[in-house]
């Protein structure tokens, strides 16, 4: 394999520029000058490059699958194992001969992450063993842990959290113990366990993203992480907005959550604005307090559904308005302080 360079031998990036200012090494003037020259010089020529290899991964990732579920009844079983199987250790073969630290062998370790679970699938479906679809998920996870660990690839990461996310999501419809809790109707298992565990990998995120690691300086990881954090929280509240709504159940609920979800937000807002400034992030976290606040104010205004006057749409349709363009002057706000 080959060895890592050294930072010094590493040309500049932006992460490396923002890493510098965060540690007010280059004054705010000087950085921005030397990203627009850093953006200004881009090697076009490699992000084409390792976007058409990506987009060549997927397509042969699509490409088996597609073999399998188009040929299945044609091939015996030990056909159906030894492809898959080869697959993956031919996959794995050539990320070990590319190399763990160069983009082609982090996208081939990938792809045979994923054709674990292609085996794991094929060899579920010749021998019919019953699991249900959260213990194919966690095999697959705990499987390639090891490759995870070893790849220093941030996209390997994020399919890890994916498929822990699709284990925790499909467990919970088939848990031997929902039964004693049934009498607990506010918050629904899956979105608050979603929740918490996108928030605990967006903290570790938060909290990796300050040491000097290369690898790690990836800032649309924070905000695919943040969306998998916002979207349950959004969800869960408005269900509970609208629960509230639609089967006339206890206010306190709604009142509740809403509260909880007010606190963490705010949460979020401050850090993104104060302690990490992102302006992509406050966008997102913006969006999802709108509509929050759209479906809320839904839930007030249109509280008859046999209602059909056009005057309520009327307000209903000023107050979207009114939330969005408040949201769009906060974002506005927060970039001007910011340049500031």
């Amino acid at each position: 394999m080959n060895s890592i360079p050294s930072p010094l031998d590493r040309p500049a990036s932006i992460p490396i520029l923002r890493r510098l200012l965060a540690a007010k090494v280059i004054a705010p003037a000087e950085c921005q000058s030397l990203e627009q020259q850093i953006r200004r010089d881009l090697p076009w020529k490699q992000w084409l490059d390792r976007g058409l290899l990506t987009l060549g991964v997927v397509l042969i990732l699509a490409g088996i699958g597609y073999f399998f579920a188009h040929n299945w009844n044609h091939l015996t079983d030990n056909d159906k194992l030894g492809l898959a199987g080869g697959a993956v250790l031919a996959s794995f073969i050539g990320a070990t001969w590319a190399g763990f630290d160069r983009f082609s062998g982090k996208l081939l370790l990938l792809a045979a992450s994923m054709l674990v679970g292609v085996y794991i699938a094929v060899f579920g479906q010749i021998y019919q063993t019953g699991a249900d679809s959260y213990e194919l998920f966690t095999a697959w996870a705990f499987l390639i842990f090891p490759w995870v660990a070893l790849g220093r690839f941030i996209p390997l990461w994020l399919c890890w959290i994916g498929l822990l996310n699709f284990a925790l999501g499909f467990y919970w419809p088939v848990a031997p113990f929902l039964d004693l809790s049934e009498s607990w109707t506010m918050f629904r298992h899956e979105t608050i366990s979603l929740l918490l565990l996108n928030l605990m990998a967006l903290l570790l995120r938060e909290g990796a993203g300050r040491w000097p690691i290369s690898w790690l300086d990836r800032g649309w990881s924070n905000l695919i992480l943040l969306t998998a954090v916002t979207i349950p929280a959004t969800v869960e509240t408005a269900g509970e907005i609208l629960h509230t709504w639609d089967y006339q159940a206890n206010n306190n609920n709604a009142c509740l959550a809403f509260v909880l979800y007010a606190a963490f937000v705010t949460g979020l807002g401050f850090y993104y604005s104060r302690v990490r400034y992102s302006l992509p992030s406050l966008a997102l976290i913006t969006l999802s307090t709108c509509t929050v606040l759209t479906i809320l104010a839904t839930r007030f205004i249109v509280n008859d559904h046999s209602d059909n006057n056009s005057g309520i749409w009327l307000v209903m349709g000023v107050v979207v308005l009114a939330i969005f363009g408040g949201g769009v002057y906060f974002l506005r706000t927060q970039r001007l302080s910011h340049q500031s």
